[in-house]
């Protein structure tokens, strides 16, 4: 018999990891239920950011997911398939993937007789209709175009006019969507899973639906080592295109003082820029500076398991808004940050190694 499984698409913060932990916790008892997240950046924190929900967590870092050509997703959705026979899968990918491009996948030959696809469950936030740089961006109105259920989250931090205009525009789509709904902190009815596809999704669909859409660009992978000089010091691959490729090396740093491994990797595609660290678990923030110095930076996406301080924080934060919360212990430190324009990595590598307790 086919497994359910969902696409839960949204854009760049827009509360899918909540709605997925929401999910989770809200699955029938004894049944057994698998997540495979997608992320823009190189070193993959959502696995450790659902932690705890009794479910098999698989990630696919480096925006490999929405690449029709790679074997990372098929490889890794193979895997979970087979080592967790689960009962139902839930699948995340990253905000600035197209949809249409794993919908091609899971709607395929291969998987036809495995997969039962549902209706595809997007998110977004209903303040970036003010935005021309999230309306006019071909990722976002991909997503919505292919959305079955249209999901506003965070719709307790909406005005009234920003609801009315939220319903205003779920009015104009055509065809409509099966169901329109405003939520908070991510609370998906989990009946919605239960919806069918409609249209039921095809290859020849999903093309159409695209319309004149433009392909993502190739997304770029640069390994950086940063030392002491914070020299710029690319992988001697990073000036060349590797469409489904994301190349991948240690790097060595001496924060605090003494010599440890530090791994930064910097990525972009698709009008957006990523920084990715993998830092020793033995490399401790100060909880204050820590926040102080994240806290304040206005960027579109903070994601991280921290060592600080005051204990291990699980960091989710999009646009100044999210969660600084305790969590579990985790193996090494990790952070992902994603911005619009490009990022100084030398300095916010300083700004972060100057937030190391001495």
């Amino acid at each position: 018999m086919p497994i359910p499984t969902h696409l839960i698409t949204g854009f760049l913060g827009v509360g899918k990891t909540t709605a997925i932990r929401h999910l989770l916790a809200h699955r029938p008892a004894g049944e057994r239920w698998a997540v495979l997240v997608n992320e823009f950046g190189q070193v993959g924190v959502d696995e450790q950011l659902m932690e705890g929900e009794d479910a098999a967590i698989r990630q696919v870092p480096g925006g490999c997911l929405c690449c029709v050509s790679s074997q990372a997703f098929t490889v890794g959705l193979n895997r979970l398939i087979r080592e967790e026979r689960p009962e139902r899968i839930l699948i995340e990918p990253t905000g600035l993937g197209h949809p249409a491009r794993v919908i091609e996948t899971l709607t395929g030959e291969f998987y036809r007789q495995v997969l039962d696809l549902g209706a595809v469950i997007t998110l977004m936030d209903a303040r970036h209709l003010a935005s021309p740089r999230h309306r006019e961006h071909p990722t976002w109105q991909d997503q919505i175009r292919l959305a079955d259920v249209l999901v506003a989250n965070k719709a307790d931090l909406y005005s009234d006019a920003e609801r009315e205009v939220f319903l205003d525009f779920a009015r104009t789509l055509d065809p409509p969507k099966t169901r329109t709904a405003l939520v908070s902190q991510g609370t998906l009815d989990p009946a919605w899973l239960d919806l069918p596809a409609d249209p039921p999704r095809s290859v020849e669909d999903t093309h159409d639906l695209l319309g004149d859409i433009h392909h993502p660009d190739d997304l770029l992978g640069d390994i950086h080592h940063p030392d002491s000089s914070l020299g710029d010091t690319h992988h001697p691959l990073g000036d060349t295109h590797h469409p489904g490729h994301h190349a991948h090396e240690d790097s060595h740093d001496s924060p605090a003082g003494t010599q440890s491994d530090w791994f930064l990797a910097t990525q972009h595609g698709d009008g957006y820029h990523g920084i990715s660290w993998l830092i020793p678990a033995d490399a401790v923030f100060d909880h204050d500076r820590l926040i102080k110095t994240l806290v304040n930076l206005p960027l579109d996406r903070i994601k991280g398991i921290l060592h600080t301080s005051t204990g291990w924080i699980r960091i989710n934060q999009s646009q100044g808004e999210g969660e600084w919360v305790t969590t579990t212990p985790a193996p090494e430190s990790r952070l992902e940050i994603i911005h619009h324009t490009p990022l100084d990595w030398p300095a916010l590598h300083e700004t972060l190694r100057r937030s190391l307790t001495v």
